[in-house]
């Protein structure tokens, strides 16, 4: 019986395996079946996240397409602006773009669809700030031969195409090179890395010549970086040659290098006589271009473009009244100037000078002109609020056909572009801030003269001066100023300064 029971329960166990097989099968189905939908969710995140990208890449053709038309022209035609129906067609999708003009800095505003903005599946905005690339950097820059004053302080680098003659005493903290001239030192004269009293550190204080005349040095001179009298792939270098050499008594804490000689009274770190080496390279004149498109036509906005004469194309007309109906307007706004100008003078002589003397800036004030600027007896140039900061540009296109020297210009003879007599100083309202009080740039295709000045040019001041030539008398200080560096009207390139996205 025991038996029989035994084998019946053997029975009743039969169909156990399959039962568990299936059970095990299917779980492993729904195993499967999550890991698929998974991957697929993965593939399709991926794929979003791609379409994603591509987006910002559409949105991105569209600023490239801006700058490109804007490099092209201020006035460029949009054609296809934001908010209108018009699309354009880039990165893999499709795009609208819009920018805006202030003061030089162009913002570009632009969105990207993918893959269409009918229907899109992503869409993201992008603005982009640019401004004119960075052109103005020397202190001083002058296409002939310069000759700094003496006592003369420059805080800065000097460029010269020609000869440069540093008066006694006259110091540099900066760098001087001279591509085609050479360089000579007054009595007492240095080229400095730092100058505390100035705020004045971490300059190269090298002198770099590329002509026969070399480095000459007087008494007590002291280079604080290198001297290097270079000379042309045409020129033989001679260890003895009077050509492309170090000349009488120079102390350099630097190395000395020249393709000629080394003269005895040259003491240096190292000395190199008889070695070729590379000329410095010539920098154009930076040049301008007037488009009146640059500028706003707003009459809300205090900078806004003012012309002289007032009629026709401004830039593209002139009138015998110009200089005189903008003298009267600066005589009733002389305590309070700012604003945009361009002024052009039918036929322009020095009698026909535009008057400077005495000014007070408001604000930023921009001058363009095809005639002469006479900044006169001005003696600090100055805002109306010490909380107020200005940056002064006065271009003058003017080329004149007499002399124009200081000592002209002292005694009222000379035919200048930009000039003044005795005293102009540009206030630098608290001295440790380089972004407050008055900056200025003198630009001139022509000739710059300025007279001795007893309270200095720059002596608590910032700017930059650049001409084809220039004249000083003694004691006339610069003190270079990195907001002066982009000016508007020099130059189509720009520059990226800001990227941010809007959304996405």
């Amino acid at each position: 019986m025991m038996t029989t029971l035994l084998r019946r329960l053997r029975r009743e166990e039969d169909g156990y395996s399959l039962v568990i097989s299936m059970l095990l099968l299917s779980i492993m189905m729904v195993l499967l079946a999550v890991s698929l939908d998974a991957g697929n969710a993965s593939l399709r995140e991926s794929g979003l996240s791609i379409e994603w990208s591509k987006s910002l890449t559409v949105a991105e053709a569209g600023v490239n397409q801006a700058v490109t038309l804007l490099g092209q022209s201020r006035s460029a035609t949009n054609p296809c602006r934001i908010a209108t129906s018009t699309v354009c067609a880039g990165g893999g999708g499709e795009y609208q773009v819009s920018w805006s003009s202030n003061h030089g800095t162009v913002l570009v505003t632009s969105i990207g669809y993918y893959p269409s903005k009918v229907n899109p599946t992503f869409s993201r905005e992008v603005q982009v700030t640019y401004e004119p690339v960075p052109v103005f950097k020397y202190a001083i820059f002058s296409q002939t031969a310069l000759n700094v004053a003496n006592n003369m302080t420059v805080i800065g680098d000097i460029y010269s195409s020609g000869d440069v003659t540093l008066g006694n005493g006259a110091s540099v903290c900066g760098s001087v090179t001279s591509s085609g001239g050479g360089v000579a030192f007054g009595s007492v004269s240095t080229v400095t890395k730092t100058n505390a009293p100035y705020g004045c550190s971490g300059k190269t204080g090298n002198v770099w010549t590329g002509g026969t005349g070399g480095i000459t040095g007087a008494s007590n001179v002291d280079i604080e970086g290198s001297a290097t009298a270079s000379n042309p792939s045409s020129a033989t270098c001679s260890n003895v040659s009077a050509n492309y050499a170090l000349k009488s008594t120079l102390a350099v804490t630097g190395a000395a290098k020249a393709c000629g000689s080394i003269a005895g009274g040259v003491s240096a770190a190292s000395k190199t006589a008889g070695a070729s080496s590379s000329q410095p390279v010539p920098i154009t004149f930076p040049s301008f271009t007037f488009d009146p498109n640059n500028y706003s036509t707003d009459v809300s906005d205090p900078l806004h473009l003012q012309c002289y004469p007032t009629g026709g194309t401004c830039g593209a007309n002139d009138s015998t009244t110009a200089v005189a109906d903008f003298n009267t307007y600066l005589s009733t706004h002389k305590t309070n100037l700012t604003g945009t100008f361009a002024v052009w003078q039918r036929t322009p002589t020095s009698s026909t000078y535009i008057n400077l003397d005495g000014i007070t800036l408001s604000g930023d004030f921009t001058l363009v002109t095809n005639a002469p600027v006479n900044f006169g007896n001005t003696n600090t140039i100055t805002t109306t609020s010490s909380s107020i900061s200005a940056d002064l540009v006065v271009n003058s296109s003017y080329q004149p056909t007499a002399s124009c020297t200081a000592d002209l210009v002292n005694t009222g003879g000379a035919d200048c572009s930009i000039y003044g007599k005795n005293a102009i100083e540009f206030d630098a309202g608290d001295p440790t801030d380089p972004d407050d009080g008055v900056v200025g740039l003198l630009y001139t295709s022509g000739k710059m003269a300025f007279v001795n000045s007893a309270n200095n040019f720059a002596s608590t001041g910032d700017g930059a001066l650049y001409a084809q030539s220039m004249d000083f008398k003694n004691g006339f200080n610069i003190i270079y100023n990195s907001r002066v560096e982009r000016v508007l009207g020099f130059g189509t390139t720009l520059e990226q300064v800001l990227w941010q996205e809007i959304n996405g």
